[in-house]
């Protein structure tokens, strides 16, 4: 009996939001500032999401974009805030390890429900990988050893130069190739060994022309870039020729993407897409447990919920006027909006995804809610108890 009156238990489940990294940054720096305001906001934003039994949920991208910063201090500020959490979850590895885990788990855990799970449709993959994908406890479990973190950190920041370099080039078509289709391609003039020698110095000047332009504006070199990727691009246009027959089938071989899934109507960059999907299908069929050798004809390119948003999000991302490297990552914290409870993403993102629901309602269907923030004390109150 609480003041005369009986009180009622409400039944209580647990919910998830992922937070974007900035946010957890902002509540980190304010968690423990020196002014008794922030400190207080960031306190009382930590404890109504316990009130309102909320977990924060993490995965290893966050976590990499929080601890990859130069300021030591400010490095290990952000991981004593974790280790406070007193609710987190983080995505639990496919190999079932205690680290949080990320986008290639949630691939492997897709691709596993669809070759020994038997599952098929975006809604029966979502349902049986959502019921084991999170690992749910406290801060200080995850987060209680500062020099692990901190070995970590030097392979994430070199991780985020790398990030920078791909997101850049993602944006580029220096051959100005990609959205021709495949009989346009058919029909240009095959170039000679020397006519392609002499191409070589317009196409890297092009290049360096739309990093400079288009790129992430943090690319340490445009111009070395530029002629790293053209001298990989030229080496491979060159060995299908080398090849012999039709450099189109060579590459179709190479990427072992079968001749009848090219259509003439489709453009280089979706047969690109087909090479990646490809590339990504062996790389994640062989690191599930026991493998499977899967092709493209056994799980096509649509089969998979969280990877079809991913690549949707990326073909958005390229061609937005000004690419940056957090692209990758937003492209993979996506996704989770088909496994949470509400998702917070920065404004740029959040039209992006606002484009792939109007586009396709059967995805649509299966995200959950997705938001901006621009102050992270209103976001308990999404999750608050209805009256």
């Amino acid at each position: 009996m609480v003041g005369g009156r009986r009180s009622l238990m409400r039944l209580v489940i647990p919910k998830l939001v992922v937070l974007d990294s900035a946010t957890l940054g902002k509540v980190s720096r304010d968690y423990w500032s020196p002014d008794e305001a922030p400190k207080a906001k960031a306190r009382a934003f930590v404890a109504r999401l316990v009130e309102h039994s909320v977990f924060v949920a993490v995965t290893m991208t966050h976590v990499s974009e929080l601890l990859r910063h130069n300021d030591d201090r400010l490095v290990r500020h952000r991981l004593a805030f974790l280790r406070a959490l007193p609710f987190i979850a983080w995505l639990r590895p496919y190999d079932r390890n205690w680290f949080p885990g990320g986008i290639p788990d949630l691939w492997r855990r897709e691709l596993h429900a669809v070759v020994y799970g038997g599952k098929r449709g975006w809604r029966s993959i979502v349902d049986s990988v959502r019921a084991d994908l999170w690992e749910t406890g406290t801060g200080a479990e995850m987060f209680d050893n500062d020099r692990l973190w901190f070995r970590l950190r030097q392979v994430w920041k070199r991780q985020h130069r790398d990030e920078k370099y791909i997101a850049s080039i993602a944006r580029t078509d220096p051959g100005q190739m990609s959205h021709l289709t495949i009989a346009e391609v058919e029909h240009l003039p095959r170039r000679s060994k020397e006519d392609l020698a002499k191409f070589i110095p317009q196409f890297v000047a092009n290049m360096q022309m739309q990093l400079e332009r288009h790129g992430d504006r943090r690319l340490e070199s445009p111009q070395r870039a530029a002629f790293a990727f053209s001298r990989a691009t030229m080496h491979d246009v060159d060995r299908f020729e080398t090849a012999g027959g039709d450099p189109l089938d060579r590459m179709l071989e190479h990427h072992e993407i079968p001749k009848d899934l090219m259509t003439l109507g489709m453009t280089v960059a979706d047969l690109g897409q087909l090479a990646i999907y490809t590339s990504q299908l062996k790389l994640i069929g062989g690191h599930l447990e026991p493998p499977a050798f899967v092709t493209i004809r056994d799980v096509p390119p649509d089969t998979l919920p969280s990877f079809v948003l991913q690549r949707r999000l990326s073909a958005i991302q390229r061609d937005a006027v000004r690419v940056s490297g957090s692209d990758l990552g937003d492209g993979h914290i996506a996704p989770l909006t088909l496994y949470v409870d509400g998702l917070e993403v920065d404004k740029r993102t959040c039209e992006f995804l606002k484009q792939i629901q109007r586009a396709d309602e059967s995805l649509a269907a299966l995200m959950q809610p997705f938001f901006r923030s621009t102050d992270y004390g209103g976001i308990p109150d999404r999750f608050a108890p209805v009256p």
